[in-house]
């Protein structure tokens, strides 16, 4: 049987990128536990408790260069971050899920942490300027929406396959 996050042959996905910021490794597992219960393949789910590199990787998969810089900046406090990539008619469940086990709401932290004297990654590179690259050179990412789901982030990203024969 087909994954179900397999496309058809020759249509492009519009793969949607689920994120967010839990105030524990243990809210983290046990949101990914669930999302796993509910079908989401563990391929599909990424759970990051170090910064190393996780900014960069946010903002390759379609989030802001502020948010992608908050994120690492909520896992140097000790936070963790869960990304989900899934398909459209998945995201309900997936952000009904997320949001059920103590996820924390980013813009609460960044004020937060601005007023501690936290300054993000700045105003000028706020945004992600188009003639970025995306990491990998047969994917070209068409970022079209960001929709804030209370605490979580969902970032539609189209991605180009090439032709396959």
């Amino acid at each position: 049987m087909p994954s179900r996050h397999a496309a058809p042959q020759g249509i492009d996905p519009m793969t949607k990128t689920v994120t967010s910021l839990f105030h524990s490794e243990h809210h983290a597992n046990e949101a990914a536990s669930r999302l796993k219960q509910a079908g989401i393949p563990a391929s599909a789910i990424d759970i990051w408790t170090t910064p190393h590199n996780l900014a960069p990787l946010l903002e390759d998969l379609g989030v802001s260069r502020s948010d992608a810089h908050a994120y690492a900046e909520g896992v140097i406090r000790g936070g963790t971050v869960v990304i989900v990539k899934c398909d459209a008619p998945e995201v309900g469940a997936v952000v009904g899920i997320l949001d059920q086990e103590g996820v924390l709401d980013l813009d609460e932290q960044q004020a937060a942490w601005r007023s501690e004297g936290w300054e993000g990654p700045g105003e000028q590179a706020a945004e992600r300027t188009e003639s970025s690259e995306p990491a990998h050179a047969d994917i070209e990412p068409d970022r079209t929406e960001v929709i804030v789901q209370g605490r979580i982030r969902v970032q539609s990203f189209r991605v180009e396959r090439p032709a396959r024969e």
